[in-house]
């Protein structure tokens, strides 16, 4: 496989799972903001409904990666110690940025479950752990050639 498709199959799946775990993280922060006692079924249904439903949260996910990827991939170049950590770094910072733009425009996040610091460190972790499937799919390690066999 070219390295142009793993690194756009890489950037869907880290916005695919960025996107999922942020959103399902997102409704039980909200949920925890009214705390009140919500039930098993009734916290699935939110997060489910939230997935199903914030899909333009997923197109800015996908934006804010792409640029954060890209800027990893320029940046790992010139300090290949950060090579092992530039994606889930960037991946997290990426999210942030994404937040802090969203609040600069609008005076408020509109992922409202962001809006309180664990929620907005959960949305980062969500992004992080994009970056991580990201370098998972996208950078192929280097695999030593067996020779004189």
């Amino acid at each position: 496989m070219t390295r142009f498709i793993r690194w756009i199959l890489g950037l869907i799946a880290a916005a695919l799972v960025t996107y999922v775990v942020g959103t399902a993280l997102n409704a039980q922060s909200v949920i925890a903001m009214h705390d009140i006692s919500v039930s098993i079924g009734d916290r699935l249904n939110m997060t489910l409904f939230d997935i199903s439903n914030m899909v333009a949260y997923l197109a800015i996910i996908a934006v804010a990666l792409l640029a954060g990827f890209l800027i990893a991939t320029i940046l790992k170049r010139f300090l290949p110690n950060l090579a092992r950590v530039a994606y889930p770094i960037a991946g997290a910072a990426a999210i942030a940025v994404t937040l802090g733009a969203m609040y600069m425009v609008f005076q408020t996040i509109p992922i409202s479950g962001a809006r309180s610091t664990m929620g907005f460190l959960s949305q980062v972790l969500a992004g992080a752990l994009g970056g991580w499937v990201f370098a998972r799919i996208a950078v192929q390690r280097a695999v030593p050639s067996k020779t004189g066999a």
